[in-house]
């Protein structure tokens, strides 16, 4: 199966929602909503702006990963970063120093370390 030409279906199926109940919140119909998420035709900023009110999100989320590679790819990304920009510089500086320390601990349970708790155990 070829790629999706963009994110509409797999967002809107994560939102638990219908094409007709979408076509309802952005005012098309549910034909209007199977032809966007087919590709035909292209979406343009107009729809964009429409579809991704109505599953809240931002219009570079409808975009495929491959044009927007750096975009939050579900609910859970979307939430962490809107935590992160709603935080005081203080809580950025936090949220940043505990995601360096989980991603250091990743790194090392990946190569065999164990992280720090198993170096604590063993000193």
């Amino acid at each position: 199966m070829d790629e999706a030409p963009n994110r509409i279906r797999e967002l809107r199926m994560a939102a638990g929602m219908s094409q007709g109940e979408l076509a309802g919140l952005v005012g098309c119909s549910t034909m209007q909503i199977s032809g966007l998420e087919r590709g035909k035709p292209r979406l343009d900023l107009y729809w964009m702006e429409q579809i991704a009110a109505a599953l809240g999100c931002t219009p570079a989320d409808l975009l495929p990963v491959q044009d927007n590679p750096h975009g939050p790819r579900n609910a859970q990304e979307r939430a962490w970063l809107a935590m992160f920009r709603d935080a005081s510089p203080e809580q950025r500086q936090q949220l940043m120093q505990v995601g360096e320390a989980v991603r250091a601990f990743a790194h090392a349970s990946d190569a065999g370390g164990g992280g720090p708790a198993k170096e604590r155990n063993a000193a």
